[in-house]
């Protein structure tokens, strides 16, 4: 029993030894117009991410997020018959996003990585949003205990259903028009 207790303790340095927890995300604000309204709105949006470093190529994580004004950027509302009431200030999002990422090939600091992963979300009074598809990204690692991460695109498919119309919208493509983010890490 000691052995084998033992072997588990080992097991578990060696695993940690070698792997690192991060948490990080991204933030942003701004103001909106709504075409036809009169007044400008406050907007926010954030974005916290965690995850575990597995080994030097593969991490594990998830996105925990809410924004409130931000158009709807996975579809793009303004196509297609949905209200242009979710399309501005009044939208508020909450979602979820596991991912698995990938770091193929590192240059010194710099590494591209790809995240492979399922976006659930909830359009407040509005729908439910689902995504999967991959997010290209590069992270800059400004120290051993922090980075400076983006993503830049997203490839695959993207569907909307609002509440109540029995209608839904999906999309399946490439996208770096409205899927480019900023954020930093902190690794332990």
């Amino acid at each position: 029993m000691k052995k084998v207790l033992l072997l588990a303790v080992v097991l578990f340095a060696s695993l940690n030894a070698s792997a690192q927890f991060y948490v990080g995300g991204s933030v942003g604000f701004g103001s909106v117009k709504p075409v036809g309204g009169s007044d400008s709105e406050f907007t926010f949006r954030i974005l916290p991410e965690f995850g575990y470093n597995l080994n030097d190529q593969w991490a594990i994580g998830a996105v925990l997020g809410y924004q409130k004004g931000f158009p709807y950027e996975g579809l793009n509302l303004g196509r297609g018959d949905f209200s242009a009431q979710y399309q501005y200030s009044k939208t508020e999002i909450f979602q979820i996003s596991p991912y698995v990422r990938y770091f193929p090939v590192e240059f010194d600091t710099v590494k591209l990585f790809f995240d492979g992963g399922i976006t659930f979300g909830s359009v407040k009074d509005a729908g439910t949003q689902f995504s999967l598809g991959i997010r290209p990204g590069l992270a800059i690692n400004l120290s051993d205990e922090i980075s400076f991460v983006t993503h830049l695109g997203f490839l695959g498919f993207e569907n909307y259903s609002p509440k109540g119309e029995g209608k839904s919208g999906s999309n399946f493509g490439l996208d770096f028009a409205n899927n480019c983010s900023f954020g930093v890490y902190f690794n332990f």
